[in-house]
């Protein structure tokens, strides 16, 4: 054997360790958990199409009953975004090198996403509350834009069998007065329970299959003092036609701007997106104020891919514009459903509306 040969089989002979290292350090990062999650792209749907509900059944995402309706064309997608990650099942350290490499997916820490003692389930059902209470105010802001009757209400969704109200008030009781004051607002029925007298009815007056009726009910004091009627209620919304959202694979309140704008778009003639792939992001109050929402940079990169021309993002998210943006599409922030019709207004005329220079512009003047 040459002197050659020789350095070359000693040098083999060091690498091999450093080989077995280097692979038991990546077989422990692919089993050892970590505390993060990832976040990417998630679904994209557009509020114009349909979903399928079940195995075959597909269901408009909007419907809209006891109104005339108009034809429209293009694509308002509602984004979203996918989480990798749960305290039940972490994800482990050799998947998070990836998104190193992955503009469209970021970390995050778990209990950024499920603070202490929130399970994956109840973070899921919390974001089904959170986007039934969205499409409600996505539905008032909309009527409101149009001129149309909106009246604020409290609506009966569960009754305690064994409380005060069981066998008096149902589900679907929309509660309209209280002690003949009116209560619009969970606050304001707190209010009227706290001053009625223990062992004293209150006298309610709902709205129940169309008909106006008087109950009495008398409250029971909670462990706290608080006076309670035994009933789950949301805030809801009356509007003089059925309104219905369909969207079970998506949570959260962040499609609030979306609904706003399609059901504005289907109530109207003429085509608000002037046929564009209009993707959008937002959450939105019965009043038309949009507000921030999480995941920007994973919706913007989701929007991308779905071959959206114009993305709707809050102005408050300003902030969270990514240095890293896809190419080829404009992204429009905004503050209102107003300034949101608008610039779909301005699109349909063919111009284009203000972009990301709107968030310099706010920046440099130093408003929110």
């Amino acid at each position: 054997m040459s002197e050659v040969d020789g350095r070359r089989r000693r040098g083999r002979g060091r690498l091999w360790p450093a080989i077995a290292a280097v692979a038991i350090l990546i077989l422990l990062a692919a089993v050892t958990p970590s505390p993060y999650a990832i976040e990417r792209p998630g679904p994209v749907v557009d509020a114009f199409g349909s979903i399928e509900v079940g195995s075959e059944t597909e269901t408009p995402v909007i419907r809209i009953d006891g109104a005339e309706t108009y034809p429209t064309s293009g694509e308002l997608n509602v984004l979203s975004v996918s989480i990798s990650g749960t305290p039940d099942r972490p994800v482990d350290w050799l998947s998070l090198v990836g998104t190193l490499f992955d503009p469209t997916r970021t970390i995050v820490p778990l209990d950024a996403l499920f603070p202490e003692g929130l399970t994956s389930e109840q973070r899921t059902e919390q974001n089904a509350s959170m986007m039934s209470a969205s499409q409600l105010s996505a539905t008032a802001a909309a009527l409101k834009r149009l001129g149309e009757p909106v009246e604020p209400r409290l609506r009966v969704v569960g009754v305690d069998e064994a409380g005060p109200s069981a066998g008096v008030l149902r589900e679907g009781d929309a509660i309209r007065r209280a002690d003949d004051e009116p209560v619009t607002g969970l606050e304001e029925l707190r209010e009227v329970l706290g001053r009625a007298a223990p062992g004293r009815a209150v006298r309610l007056e709902i709205m129940r299959d169309d008909a106006i009726e008087q109950v009495d009910v008398e409250p029971e004091t909670g462990a706290d003092g608080t006076r309670l009627l035994g009933v789950t209620v949301t805030e809801d919304y009356s509007s003089p036609f059925d309104v219905e959202l369909e969207l079970d694979e998506i949570g959260g309140p962040s499609a609030g701007l979306v609904f706003a704008l399609a059901i504005y778009d289907l109530l109207t003639p003429g085509e608000l997106t002037g046929g564009a792939v209009v993707s959008g992001t937002g959450t939105i109050d019965a009043d038309g104020a949009v507000g921030a929402i999480g995941g920007l940079t994973q919706k913007i990169w989701g929007a991308s891919l779905a071959g959206t021309e114009v993305m709707l993002m809050p102005i408050e998210n300003c902030a969270d514009v990514p240095d890293r943006l896809p190419d080829g599409m404009r992204i429009v922030p905004v503050g209102t459903l107003d300034e949101a019709i608008a610039a779909l207004e301005t699109i349909e005329g063919g111009e284009d509306p203000a972009g990301l220079e709107r968030c310099a512009a706010d920046s440099a003047t130093g408003s929110d």
